[in-house]
């Protein structure tokens, strides 16, 4: 008879999965099975049941409880198998029974404390983590992994529970992982990955998404999950905002939410999702809670923010899955979770699925092409219009230094109206070509100021360009008066013609010799200063 070495324990629990955190996620996906059960049994109120995830840093201890059905006496023994599980797969979120025992890499003792309605005892398994690592790492110990099992975990009932009561609690006891017992950490872990509902803040755009899901029969489970500590507890929700913060470029606005789906050839369907729709300024960073499209199955995320990346071929397409938030939830009946729920099971469907998939992915790195494209003739148009505004008040205080500069100015002049016109056009083009297509994204750059700006003199806003806000001129031709040279300003009335003329020359000098505006005008204004003082 085959024999499961003692190593096949590590494999699915401490080597199992690469975010510690994981374990988390797997106890919650646990209680959240338990409370689908505890609806459909009717046990209490629909709105009776909840998680609570406390977290006592100081003892090194975590204990998850849920309100749900519990565990009955006669089904201990599940509690102590690996492997075996009487969950339905696919109907149910966990269906492996591995999850239980994701903490044992991580602490000295698990154990678990339940007890069902009915029942006037309350069970609890006692897993000896810390005997159970020694013997995996001892070499010369030779017991497999079901003698391993027995050799490390106890069963103790007593009488001390209501008829009425019924919860699971997972305890697990001296921690050896800090990163598990940072509260923060674990509300923001959980916030995006557990089956939440979405904030309050994201109210507007949350009823479209369960509007969406309702008219479509599809489920979109939530839980009322608590994390917290000695002190007390809070109730999670997904991070979603309406804004996304940009310290680069300047934070924007999130202005709708656009929808995706696929049917199979039965009718029924495969996969859904929504995605923020913005001006896409680049990359959304990760000190936004919330970033990048997240797989989901049955509402649980599946890996990280960065998973979807797989669903472009070019490396350097990856990036736009970041561009956006969203989820992409999978609903087909095969498309399940791997064990270590960071993808899908390899199987046929999920190869159909990422052949699909692919082609909304193609989607959205077009819209991010679309917004760069308006967005850097938006941006050329703000320049041309700043460089116009600064020319004209040039010409009004007299700053020129020489003729040569004036010549100069001049030319600037018409190529800053020649590269707005020429920018207006292309923007006028994309935006046509936008609201042909019927673009989600027209309506963001059509609401801008920058649209507003052939048929009104309202000028643009800082906020947009992050520059000064230009003076959008109504007539662009050259004055018709010549402009002034510096020394023509009152400031130089002291000195006489010949003066004038030899300042001239330093002046001219500088501004042949030195390419940099800035710091040619630095130079010339300290020299002015000393002169006219």
């Amino acid at each position: 008879m085959a024999r499961i070495g003692k190593f096949a324990i590590d494999s699915l629990t401490s080597s199992m999965y690469a975010d510690w955190q994981s374990i988390y996620r797997e106890y919650i996906q646990n209680a959240a099975d338990q409370i689908d059960m505890a609806k459909e049994q009717h046990l209490e109120e629909d709105d009776y049941y909840s998680v609570h995830v406390r977290i006592f840093r100081n003892e090194r201890k975590i204990i998850i409880e849920d309100t749900a059905t519990g565990v009955k006496y006669e089904d201990k023994d599940l509690l102590l198998n690996i492997g075996e599980s009487s969950k339905e797969r696919g109907r149910r979120k966990g269906f492996r029974g591995i999850g239980r025992i994701g903490g044992i890499g991580y602490c000295n003792t698990i154990k678990f404390e339940t007890t069902a309605k009915g029942e006037k005892y309350k069970t609890t398994i006692i897993w000896d983590a810390a005997k159970m690592n020694q013997i995996i790492d001892d070499d010369s110990d030779n017991h497999e992994a079901g003698e391993v099992i027995d050799l490390c975990t106890d069963c103790i009932v007593e009488e001390s529970e209501s008829i009425d009561s019924h919860y699971f609690k997972v305890i697990l006891e001296g921690v050896t992982k800090d990163e598990l017992l940072n509260v923060e950490d674990v509300k923001n872990y959980l916030s995006m990955v557990a089956p939440v509902d979405y904030p309050t803040s994201f109210l507007r755009f949350s009823s479209i998404i369960k509007d969406y899901a309702k008219n479509h029969n599809l489920e979109l489970d939530v839980y009322n999950v608590f994390v917290g500590d000695e002190y007390g507890e809070e109730q999670i929700y997904k991070k979603y905002t309406t804004k996304i913060v940009n310290n680069k470029d300047g934070d924007y606005d999130i202005s709708n939410i656009k929808f995706f789906s696929h049917e199979d050839d039965n009718g029924n369907i495969m996969y859904w999702g929504w995605y923020s729709v913005s001006e896409l300024k680049g990359v959304i960073q990760s000190y936004n809670p919330a970033y990048g499209i997240r797989l989901r199955c049955k509402n649980i995320q599946l890996g990280n923010a960065e998973t979807c990346k797989i669903f472009y071929t070019a490396e350097g397409d990856k990036r736009f899955a970041l561009y956006f938030f969203g989820e992409l939830h999978v609903v087909g009946k095969n498309l399940l979770p791997n064990a270590r729920r960071d993808y899908l099971k390899e199987n046929k469907e999920r190869t159909e699925f990422e052949h699909i998939v692919k082609k909304d992915f193609l989607v959205l790195k077009e819209l991010c092409k679309d917004a760069s494209d308006t967005r850097s003739a938006m941006n050329k148009i703000a320049k041309a219009d700043k460089g116009i505004q600064d020319i004209e008040q040039k010409r009004k205080t007299g700053s020129f230094v020489s003729e040569k500069e004036i010549q100069d100015t001049d030319k600037k002049f018409e190529d800053f109206k020649r590269n707005r016109q020429k920018e207006q056009e292309k923007l006028k083009k994309k935006m046509d070509e936008l609201q042909k297509n019927d673009s989600p994204l027209f309506p963001v750059f059509d609401s801008m100021p920058s649209q507003k700006s052939e048929t009104s003199s309202t000028p643009f806003t800082p906020e947009e360009y992050d520059i000064q806000p230009p003076i959008v001129a109504t007539d662009h031709s050259v004055d018709e008066q010549q402009p002034k040279l510096r020394t023509d300003n009152v400031l130089y009335k002291k000195f006489g013609v010949k003066e004038k003329n030899v300042i001239n020359a330093v002046y001219n000098a500088i501004y042949n010799a030195i390419a940099d505006e800035d710091m040619r005008e630095g130079l010339i204004k300290k020299i002015e200063k000393e002169l006219t003082k």
